[in-house]
């Protein structure tokens, strides 16, 4: 039996469900019963039982799309701040995709301090200790571009199913979007006036990521805004 509706806010300890179901993150077993571990949006598909967290910092995981900033450095890399209780390490060579003779290069040309890094998590162990890399084309250090940061929790909403959420935002504004897993966005566009709407909609839905209909208000917004600057 189920005790709340898809998409309920719920709190920590609220039974969810009773029976036959497979409880996933956000949630908990008692026995027979499922109940809430984080205050968030119940979310039932099938005989599956989660509980998407609307707070909450941001805890690495393999695979994850981040964006770090360089805080400090170090005889073979660098240490970056990813919006998380840990920070994460950037081997030089995961960077560069070669060997580098570190008696002989400055690895300073390649990344200071304040740089902005988009990156893939590719390890974290047993002591939270997270590494990372750049495996595909267009990661590495970011140029250019607008920064926003929001709740870790609200970038499944951000990206909406099948990235329908992020593909209104980039259609609709003319600007491209890296999405970090770890809260942060950048985005990029010609025009200023639609990177400023752009981030707009971001933080409308970090606002209303508890409601339904949003990719609808979020579009609707988007015209309007866009009308408004002709």
């Amino acid at each position: 039996m189920i005790y709340v509706q898809n998409r309920e806010i719920v709190v920590p300890g609220q039974l969810i469900a009773e029976g036959n179901y497979r409880h996933l993150e956000g949630s908990f077993r008692e026995g027979d019963r499922i109940y809430s571990a984080v205050v968030g949006l119940a979310d039932i598909k099938g005989d599956k039982v989660r509980v998407i967290p609307l707070q909450g910092r941001y805890v690495p995981r393999v695979g994850d799309l981040v964006i770090g900033v360089v805080i400090d450095t170090h005889s073979s890399g660098w240490i970056l701040d990813i919006n998380s209780p840990y920070t994460a390490n950037l081997f030089v060579s995961e960077l560069v995709h070669r060997k580098v003779d570190l008696n002989k290069e400055d690895i300073s040309k390649f990344l200071k301090i304040g740089d902005v890094v988009l990156a893939a998590v590719k390890e974290v162990d047993e002591y939270m200790r997270v590494l990372l890399e750049t495996p595909e084309r267009g990661m590495g250090r970011i140029e250019g571009g607008k920064l926003v940061e929001i709740s870790p929790a609200k970038i499944p909403r951000v990206l909406g199913r099948k990235g329908s959420m992020l593909k209104v935002i980039e259609s609709k504004t003319g600007c491209t979007l890296a999405v970090g897993q770890n809260g942060r966005i950048i985005v990029w566009g010609d025009d200023p006036r639609m990177v400023n709407l752009a981030v707009e909609a971001i933080l409308m839905i970090e606002r209303e990521a508890h409601t339904s209909g949003l990719t609808d208000r979020v579009a609707l917004m988007l015209e309007g805004g866009k009308s408004e600057g002709k």
